[in-house]
C-alpha cells in the first residue's frame, strides 16, 4: 500500500539545496519554492515519500520550462524535514503543508497536485484553505487507505500494542513500511469518504486501471463525495499505482496544465 515513488529525475530540474521553515516547534520543514505568476502549484507526496520522487520532480521541470509558480515540500520526518516520522499523521502533515504553504505564498490562490496519500492530504488542505484553493489534481488518491486498504494481521495487531507501530514489506524497495499507533488513531478521525466533501474547486483523478495498491474504484468513491460539479476521472488503461511512466507523466502535465489556464 503506498508505495515511495522512484528518484530517477528528469534532465534540467533544479538541484539546489531545499529551503527550510521552523513550523515553530523547533522542527525545521524543507521545500523547494519555485517562483513565477498565476496560482502556485503545490505537489503533495505520498506516505514515505519525499519531494524527490518522479512526479514531483518531473513537474519541477515543467514549471522551470514554462515559468510557473511551484512549491514541493516533505512532510516532518520524511525526506529532508527534522522530525520523527513515528509523530506523523494525516493532521499532522497536513499542517506542516499549510505551514510552507502560507509561508511561501500566504494569500494567493493555489492548485493542489496530491499523489497516493498525498491526495488525502490535498483534500484536507482544500478544506482548511477554502476558496483559495483553484482546482485539485489527484494521481491514485488514496484518502481513508487504512480503512479499506490495511488489513492488519494478529501478529501485526500484537506488535502495534506492544511497540506502537508495526513493519510491513514493501514491493517498491527494500526497506519496509513502517505504521505507527499515532498514525492509525489519527487516520480514523481524518476519514472522509463516509460522507459529503465540501470541495467546490475543479478536482482532476488520474488512476491506474491495473493499480494494486489503491483500486480505482476508490477514484469513483472520491468523485461521487465531491461536492463540486466539476470533477472527471481519467482511467489508464494498464497504468500501475505510480503513473510515472512517459505517457503518464504527460497526463499529469495536460491536466495541471488545463487548470492552469482555467485559472
Amino acid at each position: 500500500m503506498t508505495p515511495g515513488t522512484s528518484r530517477a529525475m528528469p534532465t534540467g530540474v533544479p538541484t539546489e539545496e531545499p529551503a527550510f521553515l521552523d513550523r515553530g516547534d523547533g522542527v525545521r520543514l524543507a521545500f523547494r519554492h519555485q517562483p513565477g505568476p498565476g496560482p502556485l502549484v503545490v505537489f503533495l507526496p505520498g506516505y514515505g515519500s519525499d519531494m524527490a520522487g518522479t512526479k514531483a520532480t518531473f513537474l519541477a521541470h515543467r514549471a522551470r520550462a514554462q515559468g510557473f509558480a511551484y512549491l514541493r515540500l516533505d512532510y516532518s520526518g520524511c525526506g529532508a524535514s527534522q522530525g520523527r516520522f513515528d509523530d506523523g499523521s494525516i493532521t499532522r502533515w497536513t499542517a506542516d503543508a499549510r505551514a510552507v504553504v502560507d509561508h511561501v505564498h500566504p494569500s494567493g490562490s493555489l492548485l493542489l497536485v496530491g499523489s497516493s496519500m498525498g491526495a488525502w492530504i490535498m483534500l484536507r488542505l482544500a478544506l482548511a484553505l477554502g476558496p483559495r484553493v483553484r482546482g485539485l489534481v489527484g494521481i491514485a488518491a488514496a484518502p481513508d487507505f487504512p480503512e479499506w486498504g490495511l488489513a492488519l494481521s494478529a501478529a501485526e495487531r500484537e506488535a502495534l500494542i506492544r511497540d506502537g507501530f508495526f513493519l510491513r514489506a514493501s514491493r517498491y524497495g527494500s526497506e519496509p513500511q513502517r505504521f505507527t499507533r499515532t498514525f492509525l488513531e489519527d487516520a480514523r478521525e481524518a476519514r472522509l469518504l463516509a460522507g459529503p466533501i465540501a470541495i467546490d474547486a475543479p478536482v482532476r483523478l488520474l488512476h491506474g486501471e491495473a493499480d494494486d495498491d489503491v483500486p480505482w474504484e476508490i477514484s469513483v468513491r472520491l468523485m461521487r463525495a465531491l461536492a463540486s460539479a466539476d470533477v472527471r476521472l481519467v482511467l489508464v488503461k494498464g497504468g500501475d499505482h505510480r503513473l510515472s511512466g512517459p505517457a503518464e507523466l504527460e497526463l499529469l502535465a495536460r491536466t495541471v496544465d488545463e487548470l492552469l489556464a482555467r485559472c
